[in-house]
């Protein structure tokens, strides 16, 4: 056994299950021993070109159960490979969509966790797109929509799976209503990155119970401007998708933040996301709230907030949203 270097803080789980086991291993992995005073972690495989063919035997076996870790530094290698593996699975398997869609979002859920969570470096987003990517091919036959998802997608509230939530809602009424592939693909992009802005606000602020003080309120607010610059500065995403960042909490007949824009002012990809992120922060659950039913959150946003969304956009998401069917 070789001990391994840095703090725990270092360390982050993966997910085995989502790794090609018959191809070469592109970074080390560890396993976790717990000790007096602290926890160590223990080479469990290593990437090494030697180790290859007892590394694909071992990652093979039946009783491969424990808990495994990599370097934070391998966190882009990791998810490239998880998501060739999973590119591999979607084209070949015979899986229903919606098996295929769990796996994604698992995909998903462990790369927005790691930045929202984990204080991982915004590179880690780069690998969105591919994810996004892999969302459409799941998407492609139009037999999951909106009620094959919400089977899929977590219950409860957290940014980074409501992000993923918000992508994958985006996505499908974007589908629904005609939008062309590349712009599907950009409204993707831009829900599942529409909240980045809140990885740097305190965690007390975001999971805060009771009602939110003026200088709180402001804090919260910041988010669109900061995932402005987040995104900007990652340089490779385009300008829909930066709209989506900073205009999803303006206001159809005015009041929003930041810019206030009214209308058509607002960017038609901005009014979409402000639509799916109500509608998933109404239908999931929170500490301090129960989840509401899809034809409450709706009635809600009809007969309480209808001002706030683009009136033709939102007749359109709750006919879509109506009874399966």
């Amino acid at each position: 056994m070789i001990d391994s270097e840095g703090s725990a803080d270092q360390y982050h789980p993966i997910d085995i299950n989502i790794l090609d086991k018959n191809s070469n291993l592109a970074f080390n992995i560890f396993s976790k021993v717990q000790g007096a005073s602290e926890d160590r972690y223990i080479l469990y495989a290593s990437k090494e070109p030697r180790y290859r063919d007892k590394v694909r035997e071992l990652l093979q076996s039946s009783e491969l159960m424990e808990e495994l870790y990599i370097h934070e530094e391998d966190l882009v290698l990791y998810f490239e490979h998880a998501t060739d593996s999973l590119r591999e699975y979607i084209i070949n398997s015979t899986a229903s969509p919606e098996k295929k869609m769990a796996k994604v979002y698992d995909l998903s859920r462990d790369v927005t966790h790691q930045f929202f969570e984990a204080n991982s470096s915004p590179e880690i987003l780069r690998g969105s797109g591919q994810v996004v990517e892999l969302m459409e091919k799941c998407l492609d036959n139009n037999e999951l929509g909106f009620h094959g998802l919400t089977r899929i997608m977590e219950k409860d509230y957290y940014t980074y799976t409501h992000s993923i939530n918000v992508g994958l809602y985006c996505m499908t009424f974007a589908l629904k209503i005609g939008m062309p592939a590349d712009e599907v693909h950009e409204l993707g992009l831009g829900g599942m990155l529409h909240d980045v802005g809140k990885s740097g606000i305190p965690k007390e602020i975001i999971n805060k119970k009771g009602a939110l003080t003026d200088e709180e309120f402001e804090t919260i607010k910041s988010h669109t401007n900061n995932g402005v610059e987040v995104i900007r500065e990652l340089g490779c995403y385009g300008e829909k998708v930066i709209q989506m960042v900073g205009q999803h909490h303006e206001k159809y007949n005015g009041g929003g933040y930041h810019q206030g824009l009214i209308g058509e002012d607002i960017s038609l990809f901005a009014r979409i996301c402000k639509l799916t992120d109500v509608y998933d922060a109404l239908t999931t659950r929170r500490s301090y709230k129960k989840s509401l039913k899809a034809i409450e959150a709706l009635t809600i946003m009809k007969s309480k907030m209808g001002n706030e969304f683009d009136p033709k956009l939102l007749n359109s998401f709750i006919r879509m949203m109506g009874p399966e069917g």
